[in-house]
């Protein structure tokens, strides 16, 4: 996995206080998709925070990698 130690830590506990990161069960109860509820973690982080973890980490990474981390935060395919 391309994002690692202090990034991948420090997005680890962005999504898990993310206001989404408990409701998953109810994602697909109502038929979305995994990718769907990891994107939505992400996105309801606050805006300040998140853009400056996508500022550091698009210097080397790009969506796919990010996916990837957050489906090892998530538990999810």
């Amino acid at each position: 996995m391309k994002i690692n130690g202090k990034l991948f830590d420090r997005l680890q506990a962005m999504v898990q206080s993310s206001p989404v990161f408990p409701e998953l069960m109810e994602y697909r109860g109502r038929g979305l998709s995994d990718q769907r509820y990891r994107w939505d973690c992400l996105w309801a982080i606050n805006s300040h925070d998140r853009d400056a973890w996508f500022d550091e980490v698009y210097q080397f990474a790009n969506d796919d990698h990010v996916d990837a981390a957050l489906q090892k935060i998530t538990g999810t395919q």
